[in-house]
């Protein structure tokens, strides 16, 4: 009679009594992005609704309007936008949540998150710097954003490393 001994987790995912390894799945791409524009838009649509007639809202310059100038109507378009993607968000994370993840995901490498996670930062930090010069009054806070998230992506990427060269180096 062969003994098997339980599989092994490989850290991705925990075991259960009965000896199956359940993975944990990543909230998806497309979980982010909806909980970004969901959080934007609803915080566009509350701010139409809630601020001040001669409030401003835009990029800046000559791509802004004022708050009176908005018909209530887009604010609560807004909202209600939010909150629909933010619901379909939370549906997309609870429904990963319960997905095993596929057995390439166990293999996959932590790079790919840090060339992701680099990909946003240039993305985002070039829209904030493009849109901090274009306002005309030099940098104001740009500088504030680019400066802790590139402290947070180097320590990304060094976690990344010390984790590639610990799981490459020969037991002792």
């Amino acid at each position: 009679m062969a003994v098997h001994s339980p599989p092994r987790s490989s850290g991705t995912g925990s075991t259960s009594p009965t000896g199956v390894t359940r993975h944990r799945a990543r909230f998806p791409v497309t979980g982010w992005v909806l909980g970004i524009l969901s959080a934007i838009s609803a915080f566009l649509g509350a701010f139409i609704l809630l601020a001040g007639d001669e409030q401003s809202v835009g990029l800046g310059g000559q791509v802004s309007w004022e708050v009176g100038q908005i018909d209530p109507a887009w604010g609560y378009g807004l909202l209600a936008v939010g909150v629909v993607a933010g619901l379909a968000a939370l549906a997309l994370l609870i429904r990963t949540r319960r997905l095993p993840a596929s057995p390439a995901a166990e293999h996959r490498s932590g790079w790919g998150d840090v060339a992701a996670h680099a990909a946003v930062f240039l993305a985002v930090n070039a829209f904030l710097w493009a849109q901090d010069i274009a306002l005309g009054d030099g940098l104001n806070y740009a500088l504030w954003i680019t400066i802790p998230w590139a402290i947070g992506l180097a320590a990304h990427a060094l976690t990344q490393y010390t984790a590639a060269h610990r799981t490459s180096e020969p037991s002792k």
